[in-house]
Order: C-alpha cells, then structure tokens, then sequence
C-alpha cells in the first residue's frame, strides 16, 4: 500500500535536522529540535513501520504486550530478545513505567478497561495518562508518550499520542509500530475500525551523534506500507538494510 506515512517522517527528519535549533539538555550529546510537531497517520494505508531501514516488528511486538499486560520487569523482554531497556534498569528494576501505569495507575486503576468503556459508551473521555508525578521517582525511565486519546468517529476509532519527548531517529519508529498495535487492540475491543493514529510531539529531536545515520537514512528508498493479521503477523514487509545508531540515556 501507498507509503505517505514514510513520506511525511522523512520531511520531519530532515526539516528537524536542517532547520531545529541545535540545544543542550541533561544528556552530554546536543540535540537538533523542534516544537510542537504533528504526524497523522491512516491505518486504512497499510501498517506503519518504517520501510527505509529495518525495524524489528517483534521486538515491538513485545514491548507492547509487555505495556498493555501491565508488566514492568525485564524478564519478559529478554525472553524476546529486547534489550534497549536494560540501559535505563536502576538495580535491574524499572519501577512504575507505561504498563504500570496502564494497568495500575495510583495502585488500582486499569485505564484500559476505563477506555473501552468510555468508547463503547461512545463519550469524549477515553484518555489513558502515563504522566503520574507521584510516580516520577520511581521510575527508570519517566514515559515519554504521556497520554493516549481515543477518538470514535462514527465507527471508526482514532488515537492521538502526546509524547512529552521524541527521540525522532530511534525511538519514535518503534513508538508508532506500539501505538498502532494499541489502536488495532483497542478498536477490535470495541468493534471498531481502526483508523487515524495521530501523533503530537512537544520535544522532537534528533541527536547530533545521529546525524550521519539521518542522512543515510534519507536516501535510502522506501516501499508500500505492509499489512497486518488478526494475530499481527506482517504481511509482505519489504525494507532496507539495518542502520545502527547509539542509544542516548
């Protein structure tokens, strides 16, 4: 299927890499940002991975059945292989991150079977929160999408992402594959449709140790959006070679 989703992230990479300020923050490693950047994206396209360098689906895949299973531990994803989270463990522990908070936010609350109610109730009041300042202090990492707010449309579902901080090159492609594994989710909870997953990111940024890899990656030439199964497998992914890039905690 038609690929604008990929179309629309290169523009923000390079817009971000040729015309972001070029800022200090808590890291050693100066970032190219802009503010208040905006994605919308249509899953009637096709599923969005990025196809310009290859991303691994499954580790994804677990990252989020590991949020929306309420799981915070690092066993569960080193039996999948991933391993990106170990940087941020404290101790070996994580604390209170996303599906904590998901699942048990303030201790209790299940915010997922709140949202499902709320859409199925057909009201403008399916948000799920992950920013608990009570909770800030024990976590390894504060989230970095904030909220998640679903939008039904007749029965078509949307959801818009708030991420307080974007790390535009490495993590942001993997937090678009776990956002459209939750809309699918969610809307085949509801019987819905899954459709716009909209993406507002506050701090959109690019490290300049990754610049090289932008650059690399811009041209390289991208293909149709693949599909997805009921049971999310992906159907005809076609993408190029790996580009690593360094993590910045």
């Amino acid at each position: 299927m038609k690929n604008i989703f990929e179309q629309q992230y290169k523009v923000l990479l390079m817009e971000t890499l040729l015309n972001g300020d070029l800022c200090e923050n808590r890291t050693n490693v100066k970032t190219y940002k802009k503010i208040n950047q905006a994605l919308n994206i249509n899953l009637n396209y096709g599923f969005p991975i990025i196809t310009g360098k290859k991303i691994f689906f499954k580790k994804a895949l677990a990252e989020f059945n590991w949020i929306y299973e309420g799981k915070t531990d690092l066993n569960y994803l080193h039996k999948h292989n991933v391993k990106w989270w170990d940087d941020f463990a404290i101790n070996g522990k994580l604390g209170k991150v996303y599906g904590y908070q998901i699942t048990k936010f303030n201790g209790f609350f299940n915010q997922i079977e709140y949202a499902i109610n709320e859409i199925k109730n057909n009201t403008r009041r399916a948000v799920i929160t992950l920013w608990n300042p009570c909770d800030l202090n024990q976590q390894a990492l504060p989230c970095c999408y904030t909220q998640l707010n679903f939008v039904r449309n007749n029965n078509n579902l949307n959801m818009i992402m708030n991420f307080r901080s974007s790390d535009l090159f490495l993590g942001l492609p993997y937090d678009i594959v776990v956002g459209a594994l939750f809309l699918i989710k969610i809307s085949k909870e509801c019987k819905l449709l899954p459709t716009i997953l909209g993406l507002n990111l506050a701090d959109a940024h690019i490290y300049e140790s990754h610049k090289n890899q932008v650059i690399e990656y811009n041209k390289q030439p991208i293909y149709s959006l693949p599909t997805i199964t009921d049971d999310f497998k992906l159907i005809n992914y076609n993408h190029n070679k790996l580009i690593k890039a360094k993590l910045i905690k």
